[in-house]
């Protein structure tokens, strides 16, 4: 039995996709669905979304939004989504990205700089788990 998947961000739509598995980045941790998961909404977090099609793992950089699971059927709303050929740098300049925002977010002192700098450190984390996310550890 699969899931039927649809992503819908500002920047794509990915409509009817049939996957086996899918884990989704929450704002309280990771959630594995599975096919016949219960009824669920849940808010979704700035992350990597990793998708089990065929037997392959995907990763999907996603920024926040909400996820319904329901009679096998995933409906996930975002602002955007980054798959691996969008991010259009490798994975030592997405290394240098997360250093920085590290850097960035320890040297916050407003309310507000300390927002946007979380903000942009969980999109360089993002993306420099989904340019090192191992497929091959997770079949």
């Amino acid at each position: 039995m699969l899931i039927t998947t649809n992503i819908i961000a500002t920047n794509r739509i990915i409509a009817d996709w049939q996957v086996k598995e899918v884990v989704l980045p929450t704002t309280t941790g990771e959630l594995g669905i599975l096919p016949n998961h219960t009824h669920l909404l849940t808010a979704v977090d700035i992350g990597v979304l990793r998708v089990k099609a065929e037997n392959n793992w995907i990763p999907i950089v996603i920024l926040d939004g909400i996820a319904e699971i329901r009679d096998n059927n995933l409906r996930i709303i975002v602002r955007q989504i980054e798959e691996l050929p969008d991010i259009q740098f490798n994975v030592e300049q997405a290394k240098k990205d997360l250093d920085q925002g590290i850097e960035a977010l320890a040297k916050s002192t407003t309310q507000k700089e300390k927002l946007l700098n979380t903000i942009n450190f969980k999109k360089a984390l993002a993306r420099y788990q989904a340019l090192t996310f191992d497929k091959s550890n997770r079949n």
